[in-house]
């Protein structure tokens, strides 16, 4: 075997893992974030379901109508720091296609979102009326992953972009 011919060899296998690897960051960014979506779920469930007195506010908040209130904001937090998280990797892993990367990553921002309400609401106890019934009350919530992670690539994108306009000589 000549040494070209397994350089040709070499260079058409680099060719075809470059689509692999162009989809994987996206992929993985689209059903991680589902993925951890249930697993968020869950840990949403077990620190809302019966609000402890730092979640609620005690003792100013005495009665299990503020529970929703608490609810969602325990909900908002944990999926603010999965967009802070999921910004993070997308800051890190764009490559030559952000915008590919950063559109799988909102789309996972949401279904993980929306698992984490779905896994949150099947545990039990699934009936409504009770007062330890995992649920989001303000549905705008579901949103804040999707915000946090767009704002993250945003700041980090544009303080980038200045730093290099301030750097640039005239």
């Amino acid at each position: 075997m000549t040494p070209g011919a397994t350089a040709g060899a070499t260079a058409e296998a680099g060719s075809a893992a470059r689509p692999r690897r162009t989809l994987r960051v996206p992929l993985g960014l689209l059903f991680g974030q589902a993925v951890a979506g249930a697993l968020l779920g869950v840990l949403w469930w077990a620190v809302a379901r019966r609000p402890a007195a730092w979640l609620v506010g005690e003792p100013v908040l005495l009665s299990a109508a503020q529970y929703p209130v608490a609810r969602d904001g325990a909900f908002a937090v944990l999926t603010a720091l999965a967009g802070v998280a999921a910004g993070l990797v997308v800051l890190r892993c764009a490559g030559p296609d952000p915008v590919r990367v950063l559109l799988a990553a909102l789309a996972g921002a949401l279904a993980g979102s929306l698992l984490t309400v779905a896994v949150a609401g099947v545990l039990p106890p699934s009936d409504p009326a009770e007062v330890a019934h995992v649920s989001v009350y303000a549905w705008a919530v579901v949103l804040v992953q999707p915000l946090v992670l767009s704002g993250v690539v945003a700041v980090a994108t544009l303080s980038s972009a200045l730093v290099d306009w301030v750097r640039t000589p005239d």
